[in-house]
This record gives C-alpha cells, sequence and structure tokens, in this order.
C-alpha cells in the first residue's frame, strides 16, 4: 500500500529518532497499560521513545504527539 508502518511500544527495537521518516505513514497506538499484541508486534517495525531515568511509559496522548511529530518534521 505504500505506507511505512511503524508500531509504538515502550520495548520498541528502535529509538524513534532512529526511525527513517515516510512520505506515507500508517503509525500503531495501543491502549495505556496493556499497549498492542505481541502478534501485531512481531510483523510490525517497532520504535519507542526513550525516556529519563525512573518513567517507563508515557500515556498514549503524549506518546502519539512525540511520534507524529518526528515523522511529520521537515515536511511543508
Amino acid at each position: 500500500l505504500g505506507f511505512g508502518q511503524f508500531a509504538l511500544s515502550p520495548r520498541g527495537r528502535t529509538e524513534i529518532r532512529n526511525a527513517k521518516r515516510t512520505e506515507r505513514l500508517a503509525l500503531y497506538l495501543g491502549t495505556e497499560g496493556e499497549g498492542l499484541p505481541e502478534s501485531l508486534l512481531a510483523r510490525l517495525r517497532t520504535v519507542r521513545i526513550d525516556m529519563a531515568e525512573g518513567f517507563d511509559s508515557l500515556n498514549v496522548a503524549a506518546a502519539s504527539a512525540i511520534a507524529l511529530h518526528h515523522f511529520s518534521a521537515g515536511r511543508t
């Protein structure tokens, strides 16, 4: 379909700053607490947002804002 597909997870393989931006994006976000199903994470490129020590996760609104900012940076 021509979309770069990324799943946002605290256990993601790639730190979001290193994730390649794509022209078209499908971003998968899980529920707070449970996150995305492992079966879905296994099929997608996963990205994480590294945080300061002592923090283990962000709420989904904050995480999605950070991710959307990253993937849209430089667009006009």
